[in-house]
């Protein structure tokens, strides 16, 4: 089990570089972009398809990272009202199904990446000037979708599906 924790955890360090990279690289492109714009009245071509793709990117990536860290939005209307140890198991109920549910999105992005897959759109200049299939730009999505189900499920400590079992 603890293979699993240590490998949980360079997971989520990794996740967390991998959008510091990103959203560093996003913003020195914008920036280049605006500068370039405003001082010479050219532009790159690729930057802004390359930036929208970032903003999918850094959105999953970000998102993954806010479930690691117990800091996603939650709407806890009812906490306030409820004792402990029932807001504990709401919260654990909750977070099973977040979880669930972002594995079953992943699930469907994975056939949606597969459709894209099989029509074979390429996209002109997307990566540096490149022309990439759309498929690739898009693989972030069931990857996001799996590591925040994945940082949902693994915050339930193993006691709590005992005892749901007992009964």
């Amino acid at each position: 089990m603890h293979l699993i924790y240590r490998i949980i955890i360079k997971l989520r360090k990794f996740v967390g570089w991998s959008v510091a990279v990103l959203l560093a690289w996003m913003v020195l492109l914008a920036l280049l972009q605006v500068v370039l714009r405003w001082t010479f009245s050219i532009g790159i071509p690729w930057a802004d398809l390359q930036l929208r793709q970032l903003v999918l990117w850094i959105g999953l990536l970000g998102g993954a990272m806010a479930a690691a860290e117990n800091r996603h939005i939650r709407i806890d209307l009812l906490e306030h009202y409820l004792d402990n140890r029932l807001r504990s198991i709401i919260r654990r109920v909750v977070t099973i199904i977040a979880g669930m549910g972002s594995i079953c999105l992943c699930v469907i992005s994975i056939s949606f990446i597969s459709s894209e897959k099989e029509a074979g759109v390429i996209v002109d200049g997307l990566l540096f000037g490149m022309s990439i299939p759309i498929w690739t730009t898009q693989i972030i999505i069931p990857i996001g979708f799996g590591l925040i189900g994945l940082f949902f499920l693994i915050r339930i400590p193993p006691s709590f599906y005992k005892k749901i079992g007992d009964r």
